[in-house]
């Protein structure tokens, strides 16, 4: 008895879910005749009609006019032996122009190339974002006039901006260097301050003397935050040192200040049980407890929510990087 044989999936199956997924099309093109041929995909990315006549001249005629000269250099090149990759725009009068990258390999024979064509625009929208955050970030650290830092979990600085002009120093690359600027009676409450960080994942603040480019101790106020994951542990630490002194009593109504103790002592000033203020909050009575018993990471969106329901009954959280405090408005009815 003959055995069946297995049913497998033909390799234009694996190739048109390639395309699909990885939004890309194959092309091959007779140099001699200028005739291209391509896949599914790539007149997808075209939006061409599958099978539809296509020659070089024609893919010339949808680009913008910036880009055509560009792309004639493609084919040159690339029957000289050189892969070479060139990004370009679509032009469709019923739309914006759209980004793709036309990619190119060494050719198997003197008169064919073969090439991969690809949707250009989610990378530049990416890398569009990314440089909007750092042109951002650029922008709030010279509107703070003071140093920026970013530090993994093992203490190495992998950011800093702003030290140089700060201190007249090279840029702090270790605790060590760092602490050097740093007046010696400042430098054991900061070393305390990072130690509380590390221990218990909370933003700080502390002001100290720093040694600036004029040889001069001034007091400087160095705020610290994490940056955390989706489920609360920190990835890294990043912070500020500006120019100025500590700010004491300052109230602060996010999580980095709302401490697990401000949170306990609140109630017990109120006289409520976690369940009333879950209740007056908004919130889940587990997450009260969690975050009281353990410091568990809470979203801004709860934080803010407890911080309104306290507020509300005239309870006001202060605090600083050394104490904590709450402050009880009193009504003004008899």
């Amino acid at each position: 008895m003959s055995q069946k044989q297995p049913n497998f999936v033909s390799s234009r199956n694996y190739l048109d879910l390639a395309e699909r997924f990885l939004d890309i099309g194959f092309w091959n093109a007779d140099l001699t005749t200028g005739e291209v041929r391509g896949t599914d995909g790539f007149f997808r990315l075209l939006r061409l009609p599958p099978g539809e006549a296509f020659n070089l001249q024609k893919w010339t005629t949808l680009l913008h006019a910036e880009d055509r000269e560009d792309f004639r250099s493609i084919c040159p090149l690339a029957a000289m032996g050189v892969s070479i990759s060139r990004d370009v725009r679509l032009v469709d009068l019923q739309r914006p122009p759209r980004w793709i990258r036309i990619s190119v390999e060494e050719p198997a024979s003197p008169n064919q190339v073969v090439g991969l064509i690809q949707d250009g625009g989610v990378e530049r929208e990416a890398k569009a974002a990314l440089y909007r955050e750092r042109a951002r970030l650029n922008a709030f650290i010279e509107m703070m006039g003071g140093a920026f830092w970013a530090r993994d979990l093992n203490g190495v600085v992998g950011d800093l901006r702003g030290w140089e002009q700060l201190t007249g120093r090279d840029q702090a690359q270790s605790d060590e260097e760092w602490l050097e600027a740093i007046h010696p009676d400042d430098r054991g409450k900061v070393e305390a301050v990072r130690e509380a960080c590390n221990r218990d994942g909370l933003a700080r603040e502390v002001s100290y003397r720093l040694l600036h480019a004029d040889g001069r101790y001034r007091e400087v106020l160095a705020r610290t935050a994490p940056v955390r994951r989706e489920n609360g542990t920190p990835i890294e630490w990043i912070g500020v040192v500006t120019e100025g002194g500590h700010r004491k009593g300052l109230s602060r109504q996010n999580g980095a200040m709302l401490r697990p103790q401000q949170l306990r002592a609140a109630r017990a000033f109120l006289g409520w049980s976690a369940e009333q203020l879950a209740v007056e909050a908004g919130v889940s009575t587990a997450t009260i407890r969690r975050y009281e018993t353990t410091g568990e990471h809470m979203k801004d969106a709860t934080i803010s929510a407890i911080v309104a329901a306290l507020t509300r009954c005239g309870l006001e959280l202060t605090g600083s990087s050394t104490e904590m405090g709450l402050t009880l408005q009193l009504s003004n009815t008899p």
